[in-house]
């Protein structure tokens, strides 16, 4: 063990972090973790080995979900000291910001509780040169066995962190216990103290809406707890047909429509920002004719209907510049690309280890802007930035293989309506205006991403027991070759699905287009509605994906529900 590296790295006349020296501790094994406003907010995860802290940076921090599998970046020894600093590491300094004893406590390997320090030290060593370490951890907040891993074939930083299940395991969230177990104090209250201010003021104190309280999905024993209230969206009632439905919220849309032969390139204004608009005479659809400009003015009046699922959203960018035929490419990070007034969101990736800053789509000028980059289809995210840890729908996907047939696709989806009628769970379609259909489960941002992950995929496999020869939970295409793909893991923080009312880059300018469930029938195809006719068909149905943003299911009893039909 060494601290060289830690010592190299500060500068002692100006930090008052503890000079790096190798000590011998009486009494059972430490463990820390230490809350750091640094250049990125994370959580220092730190076991005493030999003298020294062995050391891991975890950006999104310890859970105890054992479904959380954390980034683990390790990062050069610390000394055994440095378990009590807290405070302030000065700017220009190496890993400036500041510093809170988040959670403290003893820990000893699994199955070590009866061997002596120096026994337990030489097993972790060996679990450690491995690449798996085994632990109980006795904290103020983190408690119970742990599990620390190397990630083959990321080199020997990359680790994983996760918490095995146990009576300590649970889907709250522990990181809402922000403040110190030294102290009592927060991140800001520390840095006030100093004369200074945080750096990451929204990420350091998380939201009491990021993980609720709410039941645990089957086969865990369900547990009660608070649900979180989603920001509500107004929506009207009005009458077609003899039939009351729902129409969308109302939003507020300039109305704008662009005079296409007045030049290739114009300025507008919309939400009293000015656009310039480029290249308006591009076709993006060569055979049928249909332009940049016809795309543009093609959001312009679907505002009012694609807003909804688009406002308060990060987006996935999916840009098509040349049109359909041409290349396109996924753009996620806008960081320091955007206007001013535009909004973001910042979430950490941990493929990449690097934060990812989305653009928020926020009114009608950031969907024309989004329009404007070539952005032919919208692809928002299943949450919103309020609630960006609790998705408003779950989501499942058919998506067919090209031996299927879209009448094997309607069929899937009838059956997937049934057994979702059965145990009590509303649910809405519509095209996804490629070659499958979406159902959507209305969930109003109450539960988890892993909850609506967990029941997509209990409900999927109980269609797949009704399908087995046309349908298919196996992820990798080779091995569900002919079938349709019951797609659950959509239901996941930055997935996205094509919004609705969202063009399609296919054919035919397809949209993906909201439908009653008695529309499930012969004559019907992935292409029926296009940018050609969507207009009138909105203006005698109106939006009926708008339930989907209304009341969420009631998830104990749906869950009730599905026990009793499983049984």
């Amino acid at each position: 063990m060494s601290l060289s590296v830690y010592n190299k790295k500060r500068n002692f006349k100006v930090t008052t972090e503890p000079v790096g020296k190798e000590k011998t501790a009486k009494g059972k094994l430490r463990f820390v973790v230490q809350k750091h406003d640094a250049s990125h907010l994370h959580y220092d995860f730190r076991l005493e080995i030999e003298g020294v802290l062995k050391s891991w940076a975890v950006p999104k921090g310890p859970s105890l979900n054992p479904a959380d599998k954390r980034l683990a970046m390790a990062v050069e020894d610390h000394p055994f000291d440095y378990r009590n600093f807290e405070g302030i590491i000065p700017e220009g300094n190496y890993g400036g910001g500041t510093v809170i004893v988040w959670d403290e406590g003893t820990y000893q390997p699994v199955g070590g509780e009866h061997l002596t320090k120096a026994e337990q030290e030489k097993l972790l060593l060996t679990q450690l040169k491995d690449g798996s370490l085994k632990i109980i951890v006795h904290g103020e907040k983190l408690g119970g066995e742990f599990a620390l891993f190397l990630m083959k074939g990321r080199g020997e930083r990359s680790w994983i962190l996760m918490k095995k299940k146990d009576e300590f395991s649970t889907t709250a969230n522990v990181l809402l216990e922000d403040a110190s177990v030294k102290s009592g104090k927060t991140l800001a209250e520390v840095a006030a103290e100093n004369g200074t201010v945080i750096k990451h003021p929204e990420e350091a104190k998380p939201s009491k809406k990021e993980k609720p309280k709410a039941p645990e999905l089957l086969p865990k024993k369900t547990a009660a707890g608070k649900k979180t209230k989603a920001p509500k969206q107004k929506t009207t009632s009005e009458t077609v047909a003899g039939k009351k439905k729902k129409a969308s919220p109302k939003i507020k849309t300039s109305g704008l429509q662009i005079d296409i032969t007045a030049g290739a390139d114009q300025t507008i204004v919309i939400d009293k920002h000015e656009l310039t608009i480029t290249s308006l005479n591009k076709l993006y659809w060569k055979k049928e004719k249909f332009s940049k400009g016809d795309t543009i003015n093609y959001y312009l009046q679907a505002a009012p209907y694609i807003l909804p699922y688009m406002i308060g959203r990060p987006q996935s960018l999916n840009r098509h510049p040349n049109g359909i035929d041409g290349p396109s490419f996924y753009q996620k990070d806008m960081k320091g690309k955007l206007p001013e007034w535009m909004e973001t969101h910042k979430d950490f990736s941990e493929s990449t280890s690097k934060t990812v800053e989305y653009l928020v789509c926020s009114n009608e000028a950031t969907l024309i802007y989004m329009a404007n980059l070539g952005c032919i289809e919208m692809h928002p995210w299943h949450s919103q930035t309020a609630n960006w840890q609790n998705p408003y729908w779950c989501l499942i996907d058919l998506d067919p293989d090209t031996k299927n047939s879209f009448a094997q696709v309607m069929e899937t989806a009838l059956v997937t309506k049934n057994i979702l009628d059965d145990i009590g769970a509303d649910s809405y379609i519509k095209t996804s205006g490629s070659t499958g259909l979406h159902i959507y489960i209305p969930l109003a941002a109450q539960y988890s991403f892993d909850q609506s992950k967990q029941l997509a995929e209990l409900v999927v496999n109980l269609v797949n027991d009704q399908l087995p020869e046309t349908t298919s939970v196996e992820r990798t295409p080779a091995k569900r070759k002919g079938k349709i793909y019951l797609d659950y893991l959509q239901n996941r923080e930055t997935q996205t699905a094509a919004a609705p009312y969202s063009l399609r880059p296919k054919p035919g300018m397809p949209v993906s287009t909201p439908l009653h469930w008695s529309e499930i029938k012969k004559g019907l195809t992935a292409t029926t509605y296009n940018a050609k006719n969507i207009f009138e068909r909105l203006k005698t149905e109106g939006d009926l994906f708008a339930p989907v943003l209304g009341k969420g299911i009631n998830l104990k009893k749906v869950l009730a529900n599905l026990t009793a039909l499983i049984k």
